[in-house]
């Protein structure tokens, strides 16, 4: 099995992160915070084909990667990453590993699209960033139409800069990625409140307070 470099430094760093939030990351959680790390350096500018790993929406899971879950295989089954009752977290022997590829150039910029993403748990709820992430226009959309498809193609790709277009006014100039991805973040939270509401309302489901 061949492991992408950039999957497993990834499912290092996220595990890490979400691990002093969550005392460990399950594979949807990686997927959910690597997906987010990718949109955020869409937002600074970065095509994502050069993110290094591609996602998916499939019927099981979205967003969903291959090399992803390649990786957390790889990581197990070599002793850098274990897998307790609240998911996956490093290993002496996989922090080790995580700090010598940090201070690797290939994975330095990699870190700060990662960090924002994982540090944005520390202000909104875990489960809720996860599900915010559902209302991300293409993936919105996949979901809707319960299809296989590739997420930020082209077409996802301009669907998403459309979305940062108006980010971009709401906080301009901020240099630090965690401040964009909670405003976000907080946003696409609300985009999923007003979808269940009106669900809620078309088929009569309307509580009472």
């Amino acid at each position: 099995m061949t492991v992408s470099p950039e999957a497993m430094f990834d499912c290092l760093s996220i595990c890490r992160g979400i691990e002093s939030i969550a005392g460990g990351a399950g594979e949807s959680e990686i997927a959910n915070f690597g997906y987010l790390g990718c949109l955020l350096s869409v937002y600074r500018g970065i095509p994502p084909s050069e993110w290094g790993y591609s996602f998916a929406a499939t019927k099981a899971a979205a967003p969903y990667s291959d090399d992803l879950r390649d990786a957390i295989e790889g990581l197990r089954l070599s002793g850098l990453l274990d897998e307790g009752p609240n998911g996956f977290s490093l290993t002496a022997r996989g922090e080790a590993q995580l700090a010598g590829l940090s201070k690797l150039r290939r994975f330095s910029q990699r870190r700060v699209y990662l960090d924002a993403a994982c540090h944005s748990a520390t202000a909104i709820p875990l489960p809720l960033v996860t599900s915010s992430l559902s209302a991300e226009p293409q993936l919105r959309q996949a979901l809707k139409l319960s299809s296989l498809r590739p997420l930020l193609d082209e077409a996802g790709r301009h669907a998403v800069l459309a979305h940062f277009a108006a980010l971009s006014d709401a906080v301009p100039n901020a240099e630090d990625l965690f401040v964009p991805a909670v405003v976000w973040l907080s946003y696409l939270a609300r985009q999923v409140e007003t979808d269940e509401a009106e669900v809620a309302e078309s088929t009569g489901d309307v509580g009472i307070g």
